[in-house]
């Protein structure tokens, strides 16, 4: 297998250096990869925002880059393909591809910048513009095969080797959904009642958005003895999702965050999608939940109505990447043959 070596431009949120390791995970299916990430912190952004659609073309691309981003030294090999996701990045992105004369990904909306600064843009709806690579699935780095050890390590631990588990992955307040602490109280209750009626103890894992005040409605509703672990975010924040997802059987998410849903399919096992709290999910995101749903890599349940079974899906991940894969690879000029060793 010839090796790819892959360039990871972040911007430190979580969701989003989530899809480009995704993304790296997926060529690492035809490739040797490896992986350098580089986090990035745009200085000036709103000035920033007016100016680089402009220049970010045709300016020189390192001084541009060290001008406008606060960035650590480069190092290592140089990068045979660019890739990042988050508006924040995608300047950097360009920038850094002209450089090193490369081909480049974005994942996400390319906001003002032409269809041209990027290789491949990967998308969930159809831009119809040259370079769009539509991927019904979201890229994740979740994969049975990454976290099924630290899973078992996690069960023998704990003395779960025999025990149902569930998980629970809990968002907050964002995209177009707002909780307060009766609706993580009416979660809690839900979760109690699916417990007592499918008998199964619970994982949970909060997260920054759902907050302290989240965190305390949770735990003050829901029992101890349904719940097996809890991962309380503001309290102790463990970055454990993974080898929970692998602990698990069926995987539960909230229905405000796109990367955990994401993640949760990529782990290919049972996903239900939870509707809970105010508000409904903004277009794009109940677009993307939609489509999942349709093609059978999730199911959507509602707080408001009990779990009668227990969730199951139709299809997985692994399933649905592989033309996406081979529409990136093409738009890249990269073939698994010919990549540089």
């Amino acid at each position: 297998m010839k090796s790819l070596n892959v360039l990871v431009v972040s911007d430190g949120l979580p969701g989003h250096l989530n899809q480009s390791r995704g993304l790296a995970h997926w060529l690492g299916t035809r490739f040797a990869v490896e992986t350098q990430e580089l986090e990035v912190r745009l200085r000036m952004r709103a000035m920033a925002r007016r100016i680089l659609p402009l220049v970010v073309e045709v300016a020189p691309a390192m001084a541009t880059l060290r001008s406008f981003y606060q960035l650590p030294a480069l190092a290592g090999a140089a990068p045979d393909v660019i890739v990042s996701a988050g508006g924040n990045t995608s300047f950097a992105n360009v920038l850094l591809a002209r450089h090193f004369c490369v081909p480049n990904v974005f994942i996400g909306s390319r906001r003002r910048l032409a269809p041209g600064s990027f290789a491949a843009h990967l998308t969930l709806e159809p831009t119809g513009e040259a370079g769009n690579v539509v991927t019904p699935v979201a890229p994740s780095p979740v994969s049975p095969e990454a976290i099924a050890q630290s899973a078992a390590e996690f069960r023998a631990r704990h003395g779960f080797a025999d025990g149902r588990l569930w998980l629970m992955a809990c968002g907050g307040t964002g995209a177009g959904k707002s909780y307060s602490a009766d609706d993580w109280s009416t979660l809690a209750h839900w979760m109690n009642d699916a417990a007592e009626s499918h008998g199964i103890r619970w994982l949970l894992s909060t997260s920054r958005r759902t907050g302290a005040s989240g965190e305390e409605a949770l735990a003050a509703s829901l029992k101890a003895d349904h719940l097996a672990y809890a991962v309380w975010w503001s309290r102790h924040p463990e970055r454990i999702l993974g080898t929970l997802m692998g602990a698990a059987e069926r995987l539960f998410v909230t229905v405000d965050s796109m990367s955990m849903v994401s993640e949760c399919i990529g782990a290919q096992k049972p996903v239900a999608v939870v509707d809970v709290g105010d508000g409904a999910p903004e277009p794009l995101l109940a677009k993307a939940l939609d489509r999942y749903a349709r093609l059978g890599l999730c199911r959507r349940v509602s707080v408001a109505d009990s779990l009668d079974a227990a969730p199951e899906t139709l299809a997985t991940a692994d399933d649905l990447r592989e033309e996406s894969i081979d529409q990136l690879l093409e738009r890249l000029r990269l073939k698994p043959s010919a990549a540089r060793s």
